[in-house]
């Protein structure tokens, strides 16, 4: 693509470096289609068997699920310093967990992936929470891009 005389280039990631980004992001977002509307909300996740699995209260998001299941997942990373930015989006069927003990095994792995998470409920010490709603989403298809950096300014998120 062309801005202004510069060729501005964006790179696919191959699948693996695209589940390697969302299984280590923080911070992911959940878009769900609310009463046909898109809604978007930030999630803490975690990804467990070829699936993204999220524990929440009860609300809207979880109200959209269950009217119509199919969602996306996107997690981002961006470097301040360089301008370098990755993105994975996944897609697939939402389920509301019913299995205590699955569910349980979520929420263990939630808490040792945000152990350290400074104010976090889920920090040692503070009590185990109970299961809440758990959201299981198998990834059906999942892609990623990156910045370019061929011969040209890199793109920035948003920016084609």
């Amino acid at each position: 693509m062309t801005r202004n005389g510069i060729v501005a280039l964006m790179q696919d990631l191959t699948t693996d470096q695209a589940r390697q980004l969302l299984s280590e992001a923080m911070v992911a977002h959940l878009g769900v289609i609310d009463h046909g509307e898109p809604y978007v909300t930030p999630i803490s996740f975690v990804v467990s068997d070829n699936a993204i699995c999220v524990r929440t209260g009860g609300g809207r998001r979880v109200d959209a699920i269950a009217d119509n299941p199919r969602v996306c997942v996107e997690a981002s990373e961006f470097d301040v310093d360089s301008g370098n930015w990755q993105s994975a989006i996944a897609w697939g069927e939402a389920e509301l967990m019913e299995d205590d003990a699955g569910a349980r095994d979520i929420v263990l792995a939630l808490m040792d992936k945000y152990r350290t998470s400074i104010g976090s409920s889920l920090s040692p010490g503070g009590s185990f929470p109970g299961a809440g709603v758990i959201i299981r989403i198998p990834i059906d298809r999942i892609t990623g891009r990156a910045s370019g950096s061929f011969f040209s300014v890199r793109t920035r998120p948003g920016r084609l």
